[in-house]
């Protein structure tokens, strides 16, 4: 696969497939802590890697219908659950790799929105744990 347009990303949560209601993803954003080990004798600081982090950040379309955006998330608030995201709707390779992690669902608004605009609602979960990537 080579450069695409981002209108056929995957969107998995606890087993359901949202894609039909995400309008926007920033997906297993990975972090490392900067840990400084300059001593006293050194005139440069110097760095290592520490522990990783992560996070993911979606919009959704707003929906209360039975098995839609509110109806599955709500009940999952305050739990860690999976969460897949892959690039494509093609079939996962090594040119589209899934992404899986766990995510603590750490808050879901109920609306969030001005007059006239679209019904959408915005969350950011932290990773809990390693993130796995398949290829096939």
């Amino acid at each position: 696969m080579a450069v695409f347009m981002s209108n056929t990303v995957t969107v998995t949560i606890n087993g359901v497939d949202l894609t039909d209601h995400v309008t926007s993803i920033s997906g297993f954003n990975e972090t490392c802590a900067d840990l400084v080990t300059t001593a006293m004798s050194e005139t440069n600081v110097s760095r290592i890697g520490g522990i990783k982090d992560s996070s993911v950040s979606i919009t959704f379309l707003n929906d209360f219908a039975a098995s839609e955006v509110y109806a599955t998330l709500a009940s999952l608030l305050g739990t860690a659950v999976a969460v897949t995201i892959t690039p494509t709707s093609a079939a996962v390779s090594a040119t589209n790799p899934k992404k899986t992690g766990s995510c603590l669902v750490t808050e879901l608004p109920f609306i969030d929105g001005s007059v006239g605009d679209l019904a959408e609602v915005s969350v950011t979960w932290p990773v809990t744990g390693a993130i796995s990537t398949a290829t096939s």
